[in-house]
């Protein structure tokens, strides 16, 4: 029974079902000492401004944080080598232009999951047959597109064997396994980060159980070749997006630089993990940057379906919480059987002896099972009953330093009005909603946190992991970072917000805008040509007419965007959108009537943003399907290139 779940399948009904495997069991647990703990059962923001500082004549630079509206010497750098490369690929294909003619393109890829990785593998394939790839200056991405560009540039000339790297990853993707051991492995390490946050939870656990690999390079690693276009990675400041700064709030990350896409202030992409103050750096978190699958979970921090997700999000995060805490007991029970129980066992079994080896962590997982339990009780209050005495019994424990836990630990007496929370949560609940049973639930994760937190750091990784993990829902934490602009002393027009808050949080740019436009649009970029891969659920243009209602707010240039009425549930495959100022907007929704043959709405039942990991079949389909909309356009695409020549 025990071996049998180290290689299970999680039910279809969970949000994210993937198969696991153990490759090794966890490390060895560094040997406990005994402690004496201070425990409390212990259950904000502050609000800004988005005013701007006056604006200087000159760019503002300082040490180390760069404030213009520019670009950076390596980006453009890149840019002149890069173009020698776009003006051959046009000449190839029969467009004549000049050097100093050469049109900017950019190529976006919008979120959905692995719908959206594996539609972007689909068009970047076909782009690479049709000889398109090379025209590409920009390769842009948000949320699930960002999966399949990190993916591909793992390999430094990727575009230059796109075809064998797609089959490559459509196998990886479908065929390989999530290493439980793994996954605890990386989220130990990430831990060790203060600013851990369930971005990087969701990280080790959804976004690795799509890509089926744990990424530890970084983006400063990235090989910025000319061979290939140069990747924009974007997310959103959410700070920024709560006041409406629907372009400010952008965020991109490129191998050189990280920063305010619109608000023109940035740091080396070395430098994105590090503490900075009044401009300076001041401290470097762990002498490295954060690596690729942060990034990755970073982008895809909510798959960028809007905010009635967040349940779904939710029951996410609470079911792989339950799936690696299993995982924990499993192992715990094993090594407790092993040698005596050393390093990892409660209980050294010896006849006619009971030495306790482990009962913090003892007290640790009984918490947390009857948490979960709790947490089960929130669609279904008839057992809460139940689950409360045991509560009520544990929490006891812990105040009379009873049992296991009262061998090696002294107790404090708990603040009698916290007792009484837990008496009330209990007389209330069966009134309660299911959505504020689980922000009981979740408030009740901050408070077992908050009991452990005096001997947190001796508790075994697994409760580690769960117990800092829940305590983060109840405020919702995402993306949490050091901003670099606190207290910057000279930082022209940078939102007030970003310049008195000593963290900034950034989310799935997704949640405003489901494509990396801002990015393309930032006007030092001089982009010529957008070519809009779109991969969302739902309506088809909602990201284009998003992109031009923000650009008219912005005073950015933006095209019209006029669309047949008949034509918006069930779109064509190529739109193009052109202005008297701006870029020229070629618009390409996934399923249309051309490559789905009509039946649309089949296409999109098929392929919902959460939803199982891929088949080989599905993802191949989808792949095929995405691949259709470049390659039944080619021509097209070629005019609107030589158009902007």
């Amino acid at each position: 029974m025990k071996s049998a779940i180290l290689s299970n399948s999680i039910n279809r009904k969970d949000a994210y079902p993937f198969t696991f495997t153990c490759s090794a069991a966890l490390d060895s647990l560094q040997h406990r000492a005994s402690c004496i703990c201070s425990v409390s059962l212990g259950i904000a923001q502050g609000t800004c401004q988005a005013s701007t500082m006056s604006c200087q004549s000159r760019p503002c630079q300082s040490m180390n944080v760069r404030v213009a509206k520019s670009l950076n010497e390596s980006e453009g750098k890149y840019i002149k080598e890069r173009k020698e490369k776009i003006e051959k690929c046009l000449r190839d294909n029969g467009i004549d232009c000049k050097a100093d003619h050469v049109p900017h393109i950019a190529v976006l890829g919008s979120g959905g999951g692995e719908r959206a990785m594996v539609g972007m593998l689909g068009c970047l394939d076909q782009m690479g047959q049709d000889n398109l790839l090379d025209s590409a200056l920009y390769l842009c991405g948000v949320s699930g597109s960002t999966w399949c560009m990190s993916s591909l540039y793992e390999d430094h000339v990727w575009s230059t064997k796109v075809h064998n790297l797609t089959e490559i990853l459509i196998k990886r993707i479908t065929e390989t396994h999530v290493d439980l051991s793994a996954l605890i492995k990386w989220l130990v390490q990430a831990m060790q980060d203060e600013n851990y946050s369930l971005t990087d939870f969701w990280a080790a656990t959804v976004v690795y159980g799509y890509i089926k690999k744990i990424d530890q390079s970084h983006l400063s690693d990235t090989k910025v070749d000319p061979i290939n276009p140069y990747p924009i990675y974007t997310v959103n400041d959410q700070g920024l997006k709560k006041k409406g700064e629907n372009a400010c709030c952008w965020f991109e990350l490129s191998p050189h630089e990280v920063g305010y896409s619109h608000v023109g202030a940035f740091v080396d992409t070395s430098n994105f993990r590090s503490r900075f103050e009044a401009g300076k750096l001041v401290k470097k978190e762990g002498n490295e940057e954060r690596d690729m699958l942060y990034i990755q979970g970073l982008c895809g921090s909510a798959l960028a379906d809007g905010d009635e997700n967040i349940k779904t999000i939710k029951d996410s995060i609470w079911s792989w919480v339950k799936k690696i805490f299993d995982f924990g007991k499993i192992q715990t029970e094993e090594k407790s059987c092993d040698r005596g129980g050393f390093p990892f066992g409660l209980v050294k079994k010896v006849p006619g002896v009971s030495l306790i080896v482990d009962p913090l962590d003892q007290a640790a997982f009984e918490m947390i099972s009857i948490l979960l339990q709790l947490h089960e009780c929130c669609q279904d209050a008839k057992e809460s009953s139940n689950v409360f005495k045991k509560l009520k019994q544990q929490n006891s424990g812990l105040l009379s330093g009873g049992g296991l836990f009262g061998i090696h630990c002294k107790i404090q007496d708990l603040n009698p009005i916290k007792l009484n929370k837990i008496v009330d949560m209990e007389d209330t609940w069966i009134s309660k909603p299911v959505e504020e049973r689980e922000d009981c639930v979740a408030e009740l994760a901050e408070d077992i946190f908050n009991t452990f937190s005096a001997c947190f750091q001796i508790l075994s990784d697994v409760p580690r992991i769960v117990l800092k993990t829940l305590s983060l829902i109840k405020n919702w934490t995402w993306g949490t970072k050091h901003n670099f602009l606190y207290n910057h002393p000279n930082a022209g027009e940078v939102p007030q917000l970003l310049l008195s808050d000593t963290h900034t949080y950034l989310i799935d740019a997704g949640m405003l805008l489901n494509s990396p436009y801002m990015a393309a649009l930032r006007p030092e970029r001089k982009v010529d040509l957008i070519l809009s891969f779109d991969f969302s659920a739902g309506d088809p243009f909602l990201t284009v007419n998003l992109a031009a209602e923000y650009c008219k707010e912005s005073g950015i240039p933006f095209p019209p965007v006029d669309v047949p009425e008949e034509e918006k549930e069930n779109p064509k495959d190529f739109y193009v959108f052109k202005g008297e100022q701006g870029p020229t907007v070629i618009h390409m929704p996934l399923f249309n009537v051309v490559n789905c043959e009509g039946d649309v709405e089949k296409w999109r039942e098929r392929y919902p943003t959460f939803t199982l990991a891929y088949n080989k079949e599905t993802a191949e389909d989808l792949r095929r399907v995405a691949a259709l909309n470049v390659a039944n356009n080619k021509k097209r695409i070629l005019e609107e290139i030589k158009a902007v020549c």
